[in-house]
């Protein structure tokens, strides 16, 4: 049987190349969940939290997308904080202007530029028809109380020009001990407003999990509804011949069990996504020139899964 191996687009295009697309793991449908929970029910804001490196900050862009998806009017922000090393208010304000790209000049006066933030969120609210707002703050774990205190202000401030502020806080686990801190103090205005819901962010835990993320790659297109998943892309005869990365799925995470015990690291298997993706990216992107219909995966993730993208081993908990 002769197959037509011409791609749609050349493989250096592809965005699996490219690193540039987006695979959706059991924890990014969590958090899909829990914000959409939150839209819902008018909760003011959740905290997401999870070791480093784990896949939270590609999570946010994800979610992000899938929420202009379902609420194409919805004002949707992201901001990455960074901590300085003296709290400034005008800093703090400017920085969410610069999320909004609107971008002010942090010397400005901080009732200015707390106005200004105010007067344009409602003003985008009001062109798109939907008076919620949705921030994302990455690396939350750096916010200090004052800024924490601003934030409420901010929250405020718009609850009284008609504009819902619904913020979630992404990062390490310190953030959990931040709210216990809050609590123990009696600071339940902070944890009221933006850490009520709580989830655990996480790595691909089982076989299971590693399975499901897999599936993504048999049935994910690029281009958009062409009908060329990423394994057909890449190895199209093999495709033809019905290998599909998922029924590789135990194989990929016995590799990964393997390079865990040998790294002699605490606790089950918890592999973070840049490891996981690094092993299917190599295991497609050199099966390349071996396309056949009697082409394994097996093979391809023991030579690159477990040399390659495992060297490092996942974190310590």
């Amino acid at each position: 049987m002769t197959f037509d191996i011409l791609r749609p687009c050349s493989i250096d295009e592809h965005p699996l190349k490219r690193r540039t697309y987006r695979v959706p793991t059991p924890s990014i449908k969590a958090m899909i969940a829990l914000v959409d929970e939150c839209l819902f029910m008018f909760i003011g804001g959740g905290l997401i939290h999870g070791r480093p490196r784990i896949g939270k900050s590609c999570a946010i862009d994800f979610v992000i997308t899938d929420l202009k998806a379902k609420h194409p009017k919805l004002s949707v922000y992201k901001m990455r904080w960074i901590k300085p090393q003296v709290p400034s208010e005008n800093s703090f304000f400017a920085a969410l202007l610069h999320a909004i790209k609107h971008p002010a000049d942090p010397s400005a006066k901080k009732a200015a530029l707390r106005g200004r933030l105010v007067h344009r969120l409602r003003q985008i609210a009001d062109t798109l028809g939907d008076d919620r707002v949705v921030l994302f703050i990455d690396e939350a774990q750096n916010l200090r109380e004052i800024e924490y205190e601003w934030l409420r202000d901010l929250h405020d401030d718009l609850e009284n020009n008609g504009v819902r502020l619904f913020t979630f806080l992404i990062g390490q686990h310190q953030l959990l001990a931040q709210k216990s801190a809050f609590q123990a103090q009696d600071k339940e205005q902070i944890v009221a407003r933006f850490m009520i819901e709580e989830l655990a962010f996480r790595g691909i835990a089982s076989e299971a999990e590693c399975a499901a993320v897999m599936d993504a790659y048999d049935k994910g297109e690029f281009p958009a509804s062409s009908g060329w998943n990423y394994v057909r892309f890449f190895v199209p005869r093999a495709y033809a011949a019905g290998l599909r990365m998922k029924e590789s799925a135990p194989r990929l995470w016995r590799a990964f069990e393997d390079a865990h015990v040998k790294a002699q690291l605490d606790g089950p298997p918890e592999i973070p996504m840049k490891y996981f993706t690094g092993a299917t990216e190599a295991a497609l992107l050199t099966s390349i020139e071996l396309d056949s219909g009697n082409l394994s995966f097996d093979a391809a993730f023991d030579s690159h899964g477990r040399a390659k993208p495992l060297c490092h081993g996942p974190a310590r908990r």
